[in-house]
C-alpha cells in the first residue's frame, strides 16, 4: 500500500464511499468517509482510471459528520454505510447519485426524494450471518463476522426477538427475520436446527422454519393482502414501501384499463393497481398464492412472448440488474404507458436510454430513500409513448 498526500472528499458514491480526486485528477474511492472530510489514506487498488482506498486519518472532518450511534458500525459491520453521515446529507447524496445517473435521460424531470422512513428503528425484514454459533453481520468488504446482539435499523420488537435468537445455540448459515402487521415474527435459518420449536412462543416469535422443517405459522401477513414467510422478499420499510406504493398509484394513475405487471413477486403493487380498477395481469418466476389479479407463472420475457395484448400499461419492478431481458417484449407491446420501478439507478439509466431510442418520453422520475443510513435508493420513473 501507498500512503497519498491528504485529500478532500467531495461527494458520496452510488455504493456508498466517499469520492475524491487525487493530485493527478483520478478519481478515488474511500469507504466511512463524509463531504467535506480532509483525509489521510492508503491505496489498496489502483488503475489508470480509478484507485481506492482506505481510511488512515481524518485531519479536518465536515459538518456533515456525525458520531455513529452504532458500537458495531463503529466497529467495521458492513450492513451500514452512512451512519457518519448527517441525515440531510444523506439525502443530498441518494438524490445527487439519482440525477447523475439519469442525466443523459433528455427532458426528464427528477423530483426531490422522498423521505418516508425514520432514521433508525425501520427495519421489519434483516438477514443475517451464523458463524460458529455467533450471529452477526460481515465487516466492511470482507467475510469476517462482526457478531452482534442488537441493530438499531430493527425495529424494537425485531430487535428483541434478535437478542432471543443470539442467545440460542444455533447451527451456523443463514439467519433471517420478518415482522408481520399484527406483530408476530417469524425466523428463518438455513438449517436444521434442534431449538427451533422451543423458540416459538418467545419474543413475539410465532414461526420458524429450519431446514426444511415448519414450526408454528412463519407465513404472516404484512401488509393487508400481503403474505411473506422469513426467506420471502419484501421491501424492509413499511413506510419506505407505503410511499413507493403511493408514488406508483398516483403515477400511473386509475383505470379502468389493461395492465401487465412485470417481476410482481408476491404482489407489493399489484394490490394498489387492482384497487385502482386496472385489469391486472402479473408475471414473476414462482406465481404466489396470496396476490390480487391474474398471475402468468414464467419469467418476465416469457410471459411477454406468450401474453395476448394489447395493454394500455406496462409495470416492472425488476432486481438490481435491470430489465435488459423483458425490454424487447415490452417494446414489441407498445404500451401507452410505462412505469419502472429500479432499486438501481444506473441499470435504470441503462434500460431508460433503450426505451427512449425506441420512442418513449422520460417524464418523471421520484426518488424515494427507504433505508436510511445505507446508500440504497428506489425510483420510480414513467415513461410515455411519442
Amino acid at each position: 500500500m501507498i500512503e497519498l498526500d491528504i485529500i478532500q472528499i467531495t461527494a458520496l458514491a452510488a455504493g456508498g464511499d466517499g469520492v475524491a480526486r487525487d493530485a493527478n485528477g483520478r478519481v478515488t474511492f474511500v469507504p466511512r468517509t463524509a463531504p467535506g472530510d480532509r483525509v489521510r489514506v492508503e491505496l489498496v487498488k489502483q488503475t489508470k482510471s480509478f484507485a481506492r482506498a482506505e481510511l488512515v486519518e481524518i485531519v479536518t472532518p465536515s459538518p456533515t459528520r456525525v458520531e455513529p450511534p452504532c458500537e458495531y458500525f463503529r466497529a467495521g459491520c458492513g450492513g451500514c454505510q452512512w451512519q457518519h453521515v448527517a441525515r440531510d446529507a444523506q439525502l443530498a447524496a441518494k438524490q445527487a447519485i439519482v440525477a447523475g445517473a439519469l442525466r443523459n435521460i433528455p427532458n426528464l424531470v427528477v423530483e426531490a426524494i422522498r423521505d418516508p422512513a425514520p432514521p433508525y428503528g425501520w427495519r421489519r425484514r434483516a438477514r443475517f450471518h451464523v458463524h460458529a454459533g455467533k450471529v452477526g453481520l460481515y465487516a466492511m468488504a470482507s467475510h469476517r463476522l462482526i457478531a452482534l446482539d442488537h441493530c438499531p435499523q430493527l425495529e424494537p420488537s425485531l430487535d428483541a426477538a434478535l437478542r432471543v435468537i443470539a442467545g440460542s445455540s444455533l447451527p451456523d448459515g443463514e439467519l433471517t427475520l420478518v415482522r408481520g402487521m399484527a406483530g408476530g415474527i417469524a425466523v428463518g435459518i438455513e438449517r436444521p436446527w434442534r431449538a427451533a420449536a422451543s423458540i416459538v412462543g418467545r419474543a413475539q416469535i410465532v414461526g420458524v422454519i429450519a431446514g426444511d422443517a415448519r414450526h408454528g405459522e412463519p407465513i404472516l401477513e404484512i401488509e393487508p393482502g400481503l403474505f411473506a414467510g422469513p426467506w420471502d422478499f419484501a421491501q424492509a420499510s413499511t413506510p419506505g414501501n407505503a410511499e413507493l406504493i403511493a408514488i406508483a398509484r398516483a403515477a400511473l394513475g386509475r383505470g379502468p384499463g389493461r395492465l401487465l405487471e412485470l417481476y410482481a413477486g408476491a404482489g407489493n403493487f399489484t394490490r394498489g393497481f387492482v384497487d385502482d380498477a386496472w385489469a391486472v395481469a402479473a408475471t414473476d418466476v414462482i406465481a404466489p398464492t396470496n396476490a390480487p389479479g391474474r398471475f402468468e407463472v414464467g419469467t418476465a420475457a416469457d410471459v411477454l412472448a406468450r401474453v395476448q395484448g394489447p395493454f394500455d400499461a406496462i409495470v416492472l419492478d425488476p432486481p438490481r440488474t435491470g430489465a435488459a431481458d423483458a425490454l424487447a417484449g415490452i417494446l414489441r407491446h407498445a404500451p401507452k404507458t410505462i412505469l419502472y420501478i429500479s432499486c438501481d439507478p444506473a441499470t435504470l439509466a441503462r434500460d431508460l436510454s433503450r426505451l427512449v431510442e425506441a420512442g418513449y418520453r422520460a417524464d418523471r422520475a421520484w426518488p424515494v430513500d427507504v433505508m436510511p443510513q445505507t446508500a440504497h435508493v428506489e425510483v420510480v420513473c414513467r415513461l410515455h409513448s411519442m
